[in-house]
């Protein structure tokens, strides 16, 4: 139970920028990290819902509004998945050889693509997220469930995704994973849908069909152009996820 406990610390202190006590990363303490991850979107979901339905009921313009959603995702995850699509882009971008990509993508430099792909997401999500509060209705409760099914995805790519070096974050957490994990992972993700469906309709099963269908592209993007994942590559499948996700939002 104790290691379990620091299980949580460290998820949720790694991948937001919640004040939690510091404790030693070990092996044992972070076996439990990938089942975890699914928990941090849960949070991230809460708060975010919690700040969007705040923003409707005062007197805030839409774009205010936006722009206040957008800055509260970058600020607690710290611009860590940010971080991990600008290294994705400068590297993806390049079109050189896997070899030279990965070493772009450890290069702590920012080069112009990474630059280029922050704007460009940063300005999709800012207008997603206007029409997001122009159109109004009750789908806003969904903006729970999107972080939910993106890291759980998230976590059942270091379950079965290959991985693109030998060393690295990914690497490192994918060594708490199994077929036991694997399993409750995707059984995280089938009562996620099944809230969906029970909230709305049918049609709101398009955001974890969606989803998967994206995952799939993913998958076969990732092996073709680097060979495998990363820490950056993952980060980077979280940032694009939410965004299809929050586009699909729209047409329910």
């Amino acid at each position: 139970m104790k290691d379990f406990l620091y299980s949580i610390i460290i998820t949720f202190s790694f991948f937001t920028i919640i004040p939690l006590p510091m404790v030693n990363w070990t092996s044992k303490r972070m076996r439990f990290l990938p089942l975890l991850m699914p928990f941090v979107g849960l949070g991230i979901g809460l708060l975010g819902y919690g700040i969007y339905s705040l923003l409707i009921n005062l007197a805030v313009s839409e774009f205010s509004s936006a722009v206040a959603m957008v800055l509260f995702y970058l600020v607690i995850t710290g611009g860590l998945h940010m971080d991990g699509l600008m290294d994705t882009a400068d590297a993806y971008f390049s079109r050189q050889t896997k070899e030279k990509k990965m070493e772009i993508m450890k290069d702590s430099r920012v080069g112009a693509f990474a630059v280029m792909a922050l704007v460009c997401l940063l300005l999709i999500k800012i207008s997603l997220f206007y029409e997001i509060f122009r159109a109004g209705g009750g789908t806003g409760i969904l903006l729970i469930m999107i972080p939910i099914l993106s890291r759980t995805v998230q976590a059942l790519m270091l379950c079965h995704f290959p991985f693109a070096k030998e060393d690295g974050l990914a690497v490192m957490y994918s060594q708490a994973t199994g077929q036991k994990t694997s399993l409750l992972l995707t059984i995280y993700f089938v009562l996620t849908s099944g809230i969906i469906y029970l909230l709305f309709n049918m049609t709101a099963l398009l955001l974890p069909l969606g989803l998967l269908t994206f995952t799939v592209y993913y998958y076969f993007s990732v092996k073709k152009n680097f060979g495998g994942i990363t820490g950056d590559i993952v980060g980077t499948y979280v940032e694009l996820a939410e965004v299809l996700m929050l586009g699909l939002l729209l047409v329910l």
